[in-house]
């Protein structure tokens, strides 16, 4: 039986742990819609078996083997579904290790670099993602060919990635 502050030890552990085991299901389970009913089974399973979390380990890592388990116990019972991960790539995707940065810092890693770009480069990518203009009438505007405007997008998405990653580093 756990002591009154080992309880309250879980409790906020599990609370702490709330965005984090979405996000690593939501990773899991290809965003589905059922996320956040995984989501609940999981929190109703570490529950029940707080007992077994030893405050002197990681409460995430426990957390995490759950959530594989639960979205495995998921997969079983939606098999009748069109797509559905088979156990070899879902092994796979548990094993990842779960991304350590919250989304702000994404966010703010985000927008240095696209402060880092040229204004020209940026104003594109910002029309194309946050405006309503397909790569057609984009393309058409800087009169050029789809073609050549999605290979540009496509770079500067690349080059955004990576000066993302570099800065996720830092952070």
């Amino acid at each position: 039986m756990p002591t009154p502050d080992t309880e309250s030890l879980f409790v906020a552990e599990l609370t702490k742990a709330q965005v984090k085991m979405r996000i690593y299901l939501a990773k899991l389970l290809a965003n589905s819609p059922s996320t956040d009913d995984v989501l609940q089974e999981c929190n109703k399973v570490l529950w029940v078996k707080r007992d077994d979390w030893d405050p002197e380990t990681i409460f995430l890592k426990w957390a995490y083997r759950v959530c594989f388990f639960q979205v495995k116990a998921y997969f079983r019972n939606q098999s009748r579904e069109k797509l559905v991960f088979n156990d070899e790539l879902l092994d796979i995707l548990g094993k990842e290790d779960p991304d350590q940065n919250n989304p702000k810092d994404r966010e703010i890693a985000m927008n240095q670099c696209l402060g880092k770009l040229d204004n020209q480069d940026r104003s594109l990518l910002l029309e194309r993602y946050q405006g309503e203009l397909s790569v057609d009438q984009l393309a058409q505007r800087e009169g050029i060919s789809p073609n050549t405007l999605s290979q540009k997008l496509l770079r500067l998405r690349h080059q955004l990635l990576i000066c993302i990653q570099v800065n996720l580093k830092t952070i």
